[in-house]
């Protein structure tokens, strides 16, 4: 009876050692720093108001921007402004332009 007794304390201590090493007392989280999520630069934009007569060639003559092409430029004005895709500008609306950023992106 005696090593009954004693087979069990040394198989809970065995095993209260066992979990302590491999689980450990003290979370592995504890240890380190929360991650800050990546997030992707936003597209700089610049409010501009119109007027009467203006394109959205007009306005990118107004604001160049020498880093993004036409194309790319008028896919993200449109991206910003999608209720101008089936009118015109007219004078007095707010409207959103692209400009381009010299942001280095570190999310790789």
């Amino acid at each position: 009876m005696r090593t009954l007794f004693a087979a069990i304390i040394l198989f809970l201590i065995f095993h209260i050692l066992k979990e302590d090493l491999t689980d450990g007392t003290i979370p592995l989280a504890s240890f380190f720093a929360d991650e800050i999520p990546c997030e992707e630069d936003k597209q700089a934009v610049i409010q501009v108001k119109t007027i009467d007569g203006d394109t959205i060639e007009s306005l990118f003559a107004l604001y160049p921007d020498p880093n993004l092409s036409f194309v790319e430029r008028l896919s993200v004005f449109y991206s910003l402004n999608p209720y101008l895709q089936n009118q015109e500008l007219i004078g007095g609306l707010s409207v959103k332009l692209p400009v381009s950023t010299n942001s280095v992106n570190l999310c790789e």
